[in-house]
C-alpha cells in the first residue's frame, strides 16, 4: 500500500503548503479539514490539513507526529473561504486558518534553555573567562529547571536579538538548548457532578426520612432534586456541604459522583432593558420583503439598508434573522465591536433567547472554544461578535448581518488583513446565504456598489414615529476660541452643556482621535497644508521641522506662519482625552464624568460598566473616542458636544473627509432618541468645508457625490475607481528598510511599466508613524484599475529573494487598506 501524503498549512508568515507523510496508524484520522501536530525546522507546531496526495516529488518528506481531532474542524466551505481569503489579501493560508479557528487551541513548541552539570560547575567554582553577563545567565538558570530563551536573555540583561552570550555557553556546555511542547492553552471543560440514582418520587420520600437524623445528607438529596437529578460539586460545596456527605449518599447507593463536559459559555444578558416597537413602518417591511424573498429562495443577495440614525435598522436586523430561522437556517451578526453594542446582544437574547451565542475577545480563552464547539454542534443557530465571527462555523448559514458596515473597525490590522464585511459577503456566496449591510452613512464602495445595481438599496429616511432629527450647531473657533485652559471648550459649548444638566439631560462629548498624526493648523484661518499631488495632509515631522506626503515622498519646509493669511497663531494636533477630562471636571465640578477610551476600557467587562452606568442614568457627562459614535441608543442624551472636528479632516489619508463625515454623522445620530429634538455642537476651525456643512445638515447624498467627484479627479483615481495594496517594509536599522524599500519600488516599477493598464506605484516613503518600538517603517503605495495593483504586489511577492534585500527587514502587505498610517 503507498504512503499518504498530506499538503499542510503552516499558520506561520510563509506562503504556500508543505508535504508530509502519514504513518500508517494515524491514516484513518488524517483527513482533510484536521489538525495535525508537524515538525518544522527545529520546531513542532500545529499544521492544517488541506489536502491529500498518493504520490510527490519532494524528497525527504517527513511524517506528521500526530493527529490532534478526532474528525475534521474545517469543513470544505470554510476550507475554501479561508483559501479565497488568502489569495485576495496576499497572506499565509496557514495564519487565515489560525483566524477561523478559536485562539489557544493550537499546540506549538519553544525553543528552551537549561544549566548543565558542567555549567553548574563553572558558576560555583567561578569559571575564568566568563562575563557579567553569562555570570548573570548561569544564575538565573540555576534557580529555575529551564526557561524560554527569550525569558533567560532577558533576565540577564542580554539586548533583545544578541545571543552571541548564549552561543557561547552552548558551545562550552555550561547550557542546552531544546523544545519544549506546550499544550493547548485551552481545552474542553470538565466537572464533576453529583447525580441521583434513584426516581424523583423516591428521592423526595428519602429528604422525609434523613430530615431529622441525617439533615446535610437530606440538604444534599434535596439541593439535587431541584437541579433536575444532578448538580456540580462546586455548587454542592458552595452551601457548605463537605465531600464526606456526597461519599456517604454514595455508599447509600442513591447517588453517583460523575465527570461531565462543562460548556463555559457567555450568553450576552447583561444589559439594559429596550424600549417598546410599534408596527414595523413602510419602509422596514419593504426592505423585509427583498430579504425574505431571498431567504425563503435560498439566494444569494446583498441588501444595502441606508437609513438614518435612529430609522429601526436593528429591528429589521432581528426580522431578517427570523425569517432564516423559519427556514430552519441560521445567522451571523456582526457588530464593530462587541463591547460597544450590548444593545444588539440583549436585543437578539430577547427575540431568539437560547439560540443566541456571543463570540469575542473579550470573553476568556475557554469561553470562546466551549462556545464554538457548541456552535459547531449546532447547539447555537445564532452568532453575534465582531468581525472574527464571520468564520464562526453556523450551521445551514441563511443571514448575515453587517451592523454599521461602513466602519473600519472590520479590516482586521495585522496579517491576514481581511475585511469582515467583504469575507461575509464572499461566504454567503458559497453558502446561498443573504448578507444585510446596515449604516447611516455606507462606506462609499456599498453605496457605488448599490447606485450600479450591484446590491439592492432600500432607505429608511425618517426616524421611527417620524421622530426630529437633532439641531445641529457649528462653532467658528477661529472667532470663538478655546476659554479653557486645556484649549478645548468655546464658552458656546460651556453654556450648552450648563443648560442640558439643568434640564437633568445628559452629555456625550466626542473626541475624533482616531490614529495619530501631527498636523498643524492656522487658528485664524483654519489653512492647513496638503500635497498638491495626492490630495492628503501634509504630516509634521518635529525631528527636521519638515512637512511630507505619505504617499509620494513630497517634502516642504514646516511654515513658521500660516501661508494664506500670513498668522503665527498655529496649533500642532488637539487636546486628548485626559486633557478634556481635565477641563470638565473643573468646569462642572457636580457632574458625574465617565471618560471611555483605550485607557479606560482595557479591564474586562470595562465597556458594559460604563454604558451601563450611562443607561440607566448613573453618569452625566461621558466623554470619549470613536467608540461612543456607534451603536448606542440612549433617550436621555440632550446634547452630544465634538470637541473638534477637524482632527479626522488632517490626517494624511484620501478617506479622511468620509471618515469625519460619518463620525460626525453618527454621534450626532446619539442625541434625540427619546421623542425630543436633541442638539449638537460642533467645534471647527473649518466650518465652510463641505464635509461638516452636510454632516451639519445630515445629507448623505450630496456628500456621497462630492466625494466621489473629489475621489474620482486625482491622478488615475482613489477606491472605489481604483484599488490599493500597501507595502511597509520594517526593520531596527533605517539604512536597510530604506535600501529594501527603494528595491522593492523599483522591481514594482518594472513590473508595472510591462502592463496595460499599468498600475501607479507611489514612494518609498516614510510611513506617517515612521517608528514605532525602535521599529522603523517606510512604505510604498500601488494604486491601479481592477485587479492589477493586488496581481503586481503579488508577482513581486514571489520574487523577493531576487531583490537581494538587506538583512532584518520584513515586508507587511495590506490590500484594501483602509488607512495608511
Amino acid at each position: 500500500m503507498s504512503p499518504l501524503y498530506l499538503d499542510v498549512a503552516v499558520p506561520l508568515p510563509v506562503y504556500g503548503t508543505y508535504t508530509y507523510s502519514v504513518p500508517g496508524d494515524l491514516e484513518v484520522r488524517a483527513e482533510v479539514g484536521t489538525r495535525v501536530l508537524v515538525p518544522f525546522g527545529r520546531r513542532k507546531l500545529t499544521g492544517f490539513v488541506v489536502g491529500h496526495a498518493g504520490t510527490t516529488e519532494v524528497e525527504g518528506v517527513k511524517d506528521i507526529i500526530d493527529v490532534l481531532d478526532v474528525g475534521p474542524v474545517l469543513d470544505r466551505r470554510m476550507l475554501d473561504l479561508t483559501k479565497w481569503v488568502a489569495d485576495y489579501y496576499l497572506a499565509p493560508w496557514g495564519e487565515v486558518l489560525k483566524s477561523a479557528l478559536p485562539p489557544g487551541i493550537n499546540m506549538e513548541s519553544r525553543r528552551c534553555v537549561r544549566l548543565t552539570g558542567g555549567g553548574r560547575t563553572a558558576l560555583n567554582e567561578g569559571a575564568p573567562g566568563l562575563t557579567g553577563r553569562q555570570r548573570a545567565l548561569l544564575e538565573e538558570l540555576a534557580d529555575r529547571d529551564s526557561a524560554t530563551v527569550a525569558t533567560a536573555l532577558r533576565a540577564a540583561g542580554v539586548p533583545r536579538g544578541s545571543h552571541s552570550e548564549l552561543d557561547s555557553m552552548v558551545r562550552k556546555g555550561y547550557v542546552e538548548l531544546f523544545e519544549e511542547l506546550r499544550p493547548p492553552r485551552t481545552s474542553g471543560g470538565r466537572e464533576s457532578v453529583v447525580r441521583l440514582t434513584i426516581e424523583p418520587g423516591e428521592a423526595a420520600s428519602l429528604v422525609e426520612e434523613l430530615g431529622s437524623r441525617a439533615p446535610r445528607q437530606a440538604q444534599v438529596v434535596s439541593l439535587v432534586l431541584a437541579a433536575g437529578g444532578e448538580a456540580p460539586v462546586a455548587e454542592i460545596a458552595r452551601q457548605g456541604l463537605s465531600s464526606s456527605v456526597v461519599r456517604r449518599l454514595c455508599e447509600r447507593g442513591v447517588a453517583e459522583k460523575a465527570t461531565v463536559e462543562k460548556a463555559r459559555l457567555s450568553t450576552g444578558l447583561e444589559g439594559w432593558g429596550l424600549r417598546e416597537e410599534g408596527p414595523l413602518t413602510a419602509e422596514q417591511k419593504t426592505a423585509l420583503d427583498r430579504i425574505r424573498e431571498r431567504v425563503d429562495g435560498k439566494e444569494f443577495g446583498v441588501v444595502l439598508l441606508h437609513g438614518v440614525t435612529g430609522s429601526g435598522k436593528t429591528r429589521v436586523y432581528s426580522e431578517a434573522v427570523a425569517a432564516a430561522r423559519e427556514t430552519g437556517r441560521g445567522a451571523i451578526i456582526l457588530v464593530p465591536e462587541i463591547a460597544l453594542t450590548p444593545q444588539m446582544v440583549v436585543r437578539m437574547r430577547m427575540d431568539f433567547g437560547d439560540e443566541v451565542a456571543v463570540i469575542h475577545s473579550g470573553l476568556s480563552l475557554t469561553e470562546r472554544y466551549d462556545t464554538w464547539r457548541a456552535v459547531k454542534a449546532g447547539t447555537f443557530r445564532i452568532v453575534v461578535g465582531p468581525r472574527s465571527a464571520v468564520f464562526a462555523p453556523v450551521r445551514d448559514l441563511g443571514v448575515i448581518v453587517v451592523d454599521e458596515e461602513h466602519e473600519s473597525t472590520y479590516k482586521q490590522s495585522e496579517s491576514p488583513r481581511y475585511h469582515a464585511r467583504d469575507v461575509a459577503i464572499m461566504r454567503a456566496r458559497n453558502e446561498a446565504a443573504v448578507v444585510v449591510l446596515g449604516s447611516a452613512t455606507p462606506s462609499l464602495e456599498s453605496y457605488l456598489n448599490a447606485r450600479d445595481g450591484k446590491y439592492d438599496l432600500v432607505e429608511l429616511p425618517e426616524r421611527i414615529d417620524s421622530g426630529p432629527l437633532p439641531d445641529v450647531e457649528i462653532v467658528d473657533m477661529r472667532d470663538e476660541g478655546a476659554v479653557d485652559p486645556e484649549g478645548a471648550f468655546s464658552q458656546r459649548l460651556i453654556d450648552s452643556v450648563s443648560e442640558t444638566l439643568e434640564a437633568e439631560k445628559q452629555v456625550i462629548l466626542f473626541l475624533n482621535r482616531r490614529g495619530f498624526a501631527s498636523f498643524i493648523q492656522c487658528t485664524k484661518c483654519g489653512h492647513s497644508e496638503r500635497c498638491p499631488d495626492c490630495n492628503v495632509s501634509l504630516t509634521y515631522h518635529a525631528s527636521d521641522r519638515t512637512m511630507r506626503c505619505h504617499y509620494c515622498g513630497t517634502t516642504r519646509p514646516a511654515p513658521s506662519k500660516c501661508p494664506e493669511c500670513a498668522s503665527i497663531d498655529l496649533r500642532f494636533g488637539a487636546p486628548g482625552t485626559q486633557r478634556v477630562e481635565k477641563a470638565v471636571r473643573a468646569i462642572f465640578p457636580d457632574a458625574v464624568v465617565e471618560r471611555m477610551d483605550v485607557d479606560t476600557t482595557s479591564r474586562h467587562g470595562s465597556h458594559w460598566r460604563i454604558l451601563k452606568d450611562f443607561a440607566e442614568g448613573r453618569t452625566d457627562v461621558l466623554l470619549g473616542t470613536q467608540m461612543i459614535a456607534k451603536g448606542l441608543d440612549f433617550p436621555g442624551v440632550g446634547l452630544v458636544g465634538v470637541i473638534s472636528a477637524d482632527v479626522g479632516l488632517n490626517l494624511p489619508d484620501f478617506r479622511s473627509a468620509e471618515r469625519t463625515f460619518q463620525l460626525l454623522t453618527q454621534v450626532a445620530g446619539r442625541t434625540g432618541r427619546g421623542g425630543e429634538r436633541g442638539r449638537v455642537v460642533v467645534q471647527t476651525y473649518l466650518p465652510e468645508h463641505y464635509t461638516v456643512a452636510l454632516a451639519k445638515a445630515q445629507e448623505f447624498l450630496p456628500f456621497f457625490d462630492r466625494e466621489v467627484e473629489e475621489r474620482e479627479s486625482v491622478g488615475i483615481g482613489y477606491p472605489p475607481f481604483t484599488r490599493l495594496v500597501s507595502i511597509v517594509a520594517k526593520g531596527r536599522d533605517e539604512s536597510h528598510v530604506i535600501v529594501a524599500a527603494s528595491r522593492l519600488a523599483s522591481f514594482l516599477d518594472d513590473g508595472a511599466a510591462k502592463m496595460e493598464p499599468g498600475p501607479e506605484v507611489l514612494g518609498p516613503a516614510p510611513a506617517p508613524l515612521e517608528r514605532i518600538r525602535g521599529v522603523y517603517r517606510w512604505q510604498v503605495i500601488v494604486r491601479g484599475k481592477g485587479g492589477g495593483a493586488r496581481a503586481l504586489v503579488a508577482a513581486a511577492l514571489s520574487q523577493t529573494r531576487g531583490l537581494k534585500l538587506p538583512a532584518g527587514v520584513s515586508f507587511t502587505v495590506d490590500v484594501d487598506p483602509l488607512d495608511l498610517l
